[in-house]
């Protein structure tokens, strides 16, 4: 399908706002808790003994593993459209192991040789103390790609079913085991290592957690269907997806390469990390706005439907940006709820406060990924995934030319931009399919 269907192709009713609230809200309070935890780690470890060091050793470690093997994330979208019968999922779950083998296998370099110390040194800035915690953290996220896998297929089980309120209470069982396991791991291990073990064990609870009621609509799916997708077939789905997946941390990877040539360069990638994470925990709804369309849409007038839902989603998210981040509510949150030094506040308060300007460009981008990916058509957001790099190494490289300048406040403009442009790229593309005709 490459083109909207004309409304008299399908028995199905129109879609309504209201349908759309009832499948995207419970979604929101899944991205909301599942931010919170990134940015409850912040918050640990922001109260460590050398906190400057230790957040910038979690997110370049975190930055680079995701960049590499961040094709995990498109297990969601290609299990929404090809997981039709049970034997589809060992195919889909064995498909996506086999592109994780390759980069999963060079992080583990990174990790047991000396160019992590080329990666962290070199490339990022990283301290020799941070270059070892960077080291040890991404050690721990390497056991994640088993859990990030299965618990993919079980969220895309849930979407089909319109179950989506377990998905949310998935991730409250994520966020209350975090909270148990960042007061338990310190007995064995320290500094940044302790926030990544944490994510991934609480990632490991959540999918035990969402297979649980996954499982029945798993066992109602039949055991074989006729029509079987190719290898090939999932191969064309993905690439692009998977392509403009590692481009969402190939972007901030990028960013965080640049402020590593800042004159202050850790200070400056531990307050990108928390502005990141902030950041995403008040914006990262938006993501779910992909899957709402690549589930809910079926014809030209439901698109004009989501239009329509993505636009009020946009007012709404922009309104809160700047009741959080442009009044006192800010030395509320970075000092007292983060608990970060009053240098490290002072230095992310400018970043936060142009915060608003990314609801627009998220949303829209969300949107089109997933307008794209009901049509299968996807090769447009390849090109998109790398223009964003593109765009983010172009922005970033003023650091080289000025380098005092705040990271903080350079790395969300280049990430601000990278969004713009990919929003571009797919509306484009979208329009010359006719999704956009009289929506």
């Amino acid at each position: 399908m490459t083109r909207v269907p004309a409304s008299h192709a399908s028995a199905r009713p129109d879609l309504r706002l209201r349908d759309c609230y009832g499948f995207f809200a419970p979604l929101v309070l899944m991205v909301e808790l599942n931010m919170i935890s990134k940015s409850a780690i912040h918050a640990f470890l922001a109260r460590t003994e050398t906190p400057d060091v230790t957040l910038a050793a979690f997110n370049a470690a975190f930055t680079f593993y995701f960049a590499m093997t961040s094709a995990t994330e498109v297990i969601v979208a290609l299990s929404l459209s090809y997981l039709k019968s049970r034997a589809d999922l060992a195919r889909l779950i064995g498909f996506m192991a086999a592109l994780v083998a390759v980069p999963w296998s060079l992080t583990l370099l990174v990790i047991f040789t000396s160019l992590g110390d080329e990666i962290f040194g070199r490339w990022f800035g990283l301290s020799p103390q941070g270059q070892q915690e960077a080291r040890l953290a991404m050690g721990m996220l390497a056991l994640s790609p088993p859990v990030l896998l299965l618990r993919g297929t079980a969220f895309a089980l849930l979407m089909l079913n319109r179950q989506t309120m377990i998905i949310t209470a998935s991730t409250l069982v994520r966020l209350a085991t975090l909270a148990a396991w960042l007061f338990i791991l310190p007995n064995w291990l320290s500094g940044a290592a302790v926030g990544a073990a944490a994510l991934v064990l609480c990632m490991a609870s959540e999918t035990v957690f969402a297979w649980a009621f996954a499982w029945k609509p798993f066992k109602a799916l039949p055991a074989v269907r006729q029509a079987v997708d190719t290898l090939w077939g999932y191969w064309r789905f993905s690439w692009p997806l998977i392509i403009n997946a590692s481009a969402e941390m190939g972007v901030i990877f990028a960013i965080n390469l640049y402020l590593g040539r800042l004159t202050q360069a850790e200070l400056a990638i531990a307050a990108f990390g928390v502005v990141h994470g902030l950041v995403s925990l008040l914006m990262g709804p938006m993501r779910n706005l992909a899957q709402t369309a690549q589930t809910l849409v079926a014809r030209r007038e439901d698109v004009r439907t989501m239009l329509a839902f993505t636009g009020q989603l946009v007012g709404l998210f922009t309104l809160l940006a700047l009741a959080l981040y442009q009044t006192p509510l800010q030395h509320v949150i970075l000092s007292g709820v983060m608990g970060l030094t009053p240098e490290l506040a002072a230095y992310c308060a400018p970043a936060m406060g142009l915060s608003f300007a990314m609801a627009g460009f998220w949303a829209a981008t969300a949107l089109f990924r997933g307008l794209l990916s009901r049509a299968r058509t996807t090769t447009s957001l390849a090109a998109a995934g790398i223009l964003r790099i593109g765009t983010a190494a172009a922005a970033g490289a003023v650091s080289l030319a000025y380098p005092d300048l705040n990271g903080g406040l350079l790395g969300i403009g280049a990430w601000v931009l990278s969004y713009a442009v990919e929003a571009a790229v797919s509306g484009w593309r979208l329009r010359r399919l006719g999704w956009f005709v009289d929506a």
